[in-house]
């Protein structure tokens, strides 16, 4: 990587000193080249994006592991629907019964309101802003539900018997 670091800079160098003797029209290149290998110079020494104040150490909510697998969660959500007579449809997303017990172990934890968003948000996929309106609510709401209830369950998880032989 230093090596790369090290090719980069004296590019930059040579870019700066064609920019002194070009044309006015090779200067609006030779300019883009220039911010292009800052950029990367940047985020080589930094490994963040140029202007971005958290790096991959800090990530967005939405990109922070999960106390469950959201695969796992859509499976129970809808193994636990009414199956119809009219729909013809396999019932694909059956989980097993331990899955089911360490789910139901880990939601128990959560108060009903809590439990509603979570499943709502984790279980049918819908996003802040569509549980807000069904629910009344405003999304900043319903997302710091989310965050106490992964709080929550993850405590839980870490907590519990479950996770021993999980």
């Amino acid at each position: 990587m230093e090596e790369l670091l090290k090719q980069y800079r004296e590019s930059l160098r040579s870019a700066k000193k064609l920019l002194e003797r070009a044309s006015d029209e090779d200067k609006k290149i030779i300019r883009g080249m220039i911010s292009d290998l800052e950029f990367a110079i940047e985020w080589m020494e930094t490994s963040r994006m140029l202007g971005n104040r958290r790096g991959i150490e800090r990530r967005a909510a939405y990109q922070r592991e999960k106390p469950f697998d959201p695969l796992l969660m859509q499976k129970y959500f809808r193994s636990s629907d009414p199956v119809y007579e009219w729909d013809d449809h396999e019932k694909e997303s059956v989980i097993t019964n331990w899955d089911r017990e360490r789910i139901e172990d880990a939601l128990s934890v959560l108060t009903e309101r809590e439990k509603e968003v979570y499943l709502m948000s984790r279980g049918y996929g819908l996003t802040y802003s569509e549980i807000a309106n069904y629910l009344c609510i405003s999304s900043s709401s319903v997302q710091t539900m989310i965050e106490r209830a992964e709080k929550k369950i993850k405590r839980r998880i870490n907590e519990s018997l479950f996770c021993l032989c999980g």
